[in-house]
């Protein structure tokens, strides 16, 4: 996956948002291997099971030329004594190292967190959602008993949860996985799940309780406060560019990108009006010293704000541009404007272009514009996923939606909160009856499971779980 400057540009600012509150939970950043030894995924059999179709592996290190010379291939001298995985992701890496930092109570919790790149082998792959490579953090914890690790892996979903709404604009449900979608070694698997503008589901973070099950597999051990000899308990937990995605499709329509402003990198273009200035150039140059100034009290009020001076290009055509980029805010500047003492501005989420007068005042009321497009862009997903979001206790009735809705093109019929007696077999059944997975058992709702019979079995029911298409 080639990812171009804007693609980079949103991931820089997610990943700024994202890294001060990683930081601020007390995990510090580090770097692990690219490569890690084959034996080490196989210290933990669940965990290599559910990796080893997705690795990639080298097993050479260096190549030679063929004869003729012409291409090259594997030098079979070259062949290594063991063979390296291309991480999917670095578990196995990490406790490795755990294992020679942990000795004592004093050292816990240990919290580390890696910005990388990962590899997972894609037969069909989707641009930010589902590719052979990725980039994404991973975080991982140690600790000294089960309910400070249960903690961290609930406060670092509730992190996810808070940037996906206050940076991405993007509500999401928190829950946690049914146990055949739980991460490979895992004790539990805690996600945020989004419902995109078509009607189908995403998972777009995880955080994970794996126990004591890589502190075993990789002996991993503290003494205790007693001297007794104890095995830590663990979580991971990840985003990757897949929010990237995310956010796309959460927002942006047929003309293009809609970014929310919070992590636009561009929140305001200012498009001066003017033939440039070779033909006019007394005109030009009061109508930039005019656009400067207006831009001077923007960037004062923390507004990410560009001039588009490429006189070459006509104004519609930059319009067209800004518009198809999602940049928020567009700002026309021309010289009857500049007489009338106002700036034009269009917003990318559509309505009247309306005027601003100009002034030492125009950087906050740009500021104040942009914060009301974040709430607005919050205000439009939070109604797509609560109007999304069904509750039925029949499942003829989701089965029916689900399939009403392939017939009409869209694939996706949003969400459905069942009550569920919790059955491998049963889902198993229902993916391949309808293609609709459990996404969560939300965390709020588990409360309502009491006394009610599973939608599809009529057990009593053991969770409330939300089903939905997912990509």
């Amino acid at each position: 996956m080639v990812i171009r400057p804007t693609g980079m540009a949103l991931w820089d600012a997610l990943r700024s948002a994202l890294d001060e509150r990683i930081k601020e939970s007390g995990a510090q950043n580090a770097y692990f291997p690219l490569f890690i030894p084959v034996s080490f995924l196989s210290k933990e059999a669940e965990h290599v099971e559910g990796f080893a179709k997705e690795c990639a592996v080298v097993t050479h290190h260096r190549l030679r030329s063929t004869e003729g010379g012409k291409a090259v291939e594997p030098d079979p001298d070259a062949e290594l004594e063991e063979p390296l995985i291309v991480r999917p992701t670095s578990e196995t890496m990490i406790w490795h190292m755990f294992q020679k930092w942990i000795m004592s109570y004093r050292d816990l919790p240990l919290k580390v967190n890696q910005w990388a790149n990962v590899v997972r082998w894609e037969l069909r792959t989707r641009p930010f959602l589902r590719s052979a490579e990725f980039l994404w953090q991973e975080g991982h914890t140690a600790h000294a008993t089960r309910e400070e690790a249960v903690e961290t892996a609930r406060q670092m979903l509730d992190v996810y949860a808070d940037v996906c709404r206050d940076v991405l604009a993007m509500p999401v449900v928190k829950g946690v996985k049914s146990p055949t979608e739980r991460f490979a070694g895992a004790d539990d698997t805690f996600t945020i799940e989004a419902l995109m503008q078509n009607g189908w589901a995403l998972q777009s973070g995880t955080s994970h309780f794996l126990g004591q099950n890589f502190a075993k597999a990789f002996d991993v051990t503290f003494s205790d406060d007693a001297n007794q000899q104890q095995h830590v308990w663990a979580t991971s937990w990840g985003v990757s560019t897949r929010l990237v995605g995310a956010l796309i499709m959460s927002h942006s329509d047929d003309a293009g990108l809609v970014l929310p402003p919070a992590v636009a990198p561009t929140q305001a273009v200012v498009v001066p009006i003017s033939p440039g200035p070779d033909k006019q150039p007394e005109q030009h140059a009061e109508l930039m010293a005019f656009v400067d100034a207006q831009v001077a009290s923007m960037r004062a009020a923390g507004v990410r704000v560009s001039i588009d001076t490429r006189w070459n290009v006509r104004p519609g055509p930059k319009f067209f541009e800004y518009e198809r980029k999602g940049v928020p805010l567009r700002i026309e500047a021309g010289p009857r404007d500049m007489a009338a003492g106002k700036l034009v501005v269009a917003r990318r989420t559509g309505g009247d272009k309306f005027d601003l007068p100009a002034g030492e005042g125009v950087g906050g009321a740009i500021a104040a514009e942009l914060d009301a497009m974040q709430g607005a862009l919050l205000a439009a997903a939070e109604a797509r996923l609560s109007d999304g979001t069904r509750e039925t206790d029949s499942y003829a009735e989701m089965a029916d939606a689900l399939a009403a809705a392939e017939g009409a093109g869209s694939g996706g019929a949003g969400l459905f909160l069942v009550p569920w007696f919790d059955d491998a077999a049963a889902e198993k059944s229902i993916k391949d009856e309808t293609k609709a997975t459990i996404r969560c058992f939300p965390l709020g709702e588990q409360h309502r499971a009491e006394g009610r019979v599973c939608f599809y079995s009529g057990k009593p029911a053991t969770h409330m779980a939300l089903f939905g298409r997912a990509f």
